[in-house]
């Protein structure tokens, strides 16, 4: 069996995720478009400050996350003492 040495480094890693978020929220939207699910796609994607801030970034009761890509896009070495 080959051993491969191995040893601990301190790194700072930049990582981007792509994630679906499902959760449950209440918004106030225009009566003609409540009705009509493209209306209200197109009013919710173009409003985000109708429904950002309750944005269950880690998750929570009716919430259902998940992290369909993860690309790590870069990797700084740290002194020991950082």
């Amino acid at each position: 069996m080959n051993a491969e040495e191995m040893t601990e480094v301190r790194v700072e890693m930049t990582v981007t995720e792509r994630v679906t978020y499902n959760f449950l929220v209440s918004v106030e939207v225009p009566a003609d478009a409540a009705n009509d699910p493209q209306a209200l796609t197109e009013h919710l994607a173009e409003n985000e400050d109708l429904w950002l801030d309750d944005l269950p970034i880690t998750g929570g009761i009716n919430v259902s996350l998940a992290v369909n890509e993860r690309d790590v896009e870069g990797v700084r070495l740290l002194d020991e003492a950082t």
